[in-house]
């Protein structure tokens, strides 16, 4: 018996060594979706699959432009706030009923996303090369999986059979709005002293018609 318990015990111990050895490191990242970016997506919802280009413009700022599906093809949805509109080179329309399911889905993976745009850094397991975070939201939980380098690749929500495949990511930085508002404000500017000068030259031009014209009498 002497000799059987420290067998046991050191049974147990490797047991237990191997069990945390294979548990998926936790640790802190940064993805980079919380600026603009676009995405190839292959989506695979049960039987039903379809492909499209996803941009985030901004937060509730979306649009995903369908290749496949040939039904869809060519379909831009998009998604404004709580407002998801359609529309086909450049004619708006109701979101079809063929594509309310993929609408559906897309919106779980915009709220998962936006749902990091405060965070500088989120918590996740370390899989090999691939980060998972986990999430819930109202309609159950999910993964997102992202590249080391902090890109998109994955993501997948169990209780839709719900699996999306990201490919060719590309970062799209929108210029800040105060950029935008100094570009503006310079345009207007320009253009009022544009305009100011249009004014001066004429009335150069009215005083130089009027002296001529005191001379000739």
């Amino acid at each position: 018996m002497k000799k059987i318990f420290p067998l046991l015990l050191s049974a147990v111990m490797i047991f237990s060594l191997c069990a945390c050895g294979g548990k998926n490191k936790s640790v802190s990242f940064s993805p980079k979706v919380n600026s603009a970016f676009s995405v190839t997506a292959d989506i695979k919802n049960g039987d039903e699959q379809a492909s499209a280009v996803i941009t985030k413009h901004g937060t509730a700022n979306w649009d995903a432009e369908f290749s496949a599906p040939n039904t869809l093809a060519g379909v831009l949805i998009s998604y404004r706030d709580d407002t998801v509109g359609a529309s086909y080179k450049g004619l708006s329309f109701s979101v079809p009923k063929s594509a309310l399911p993929l609408k559906s889905m897309i919106s779980n993976l915009i709220s998962a996303i936006d749902s990091m745009a405060d965070m500088t850094e989120i918590s996740c397991e370390e899989d090999g090369d691939t980060m998972l975070y986990q999430g819930e939201n109202e309609q159950g939980k999910y993964t997102v999986k992202f590249n080391k380098d902090g890109s998109l690749c994955g993501f997948e929500m169990p209780n839709f059979e719900l699996v999306i495949t990201f490919t060719d990511f590309s970062e799209n930085p929108s210029a800040p709005e105060s950029e935008a508002v100094t570009e503006a404000e310079t345009s207007e500017a320009t253009g009022s002293s544009d305009i100011e000068n249009m004014n001066e030259a004429e009335a150069t031009e009215e005083t130089s018609e009027s002296a001529v014209q005191t001379t000739e009498e």
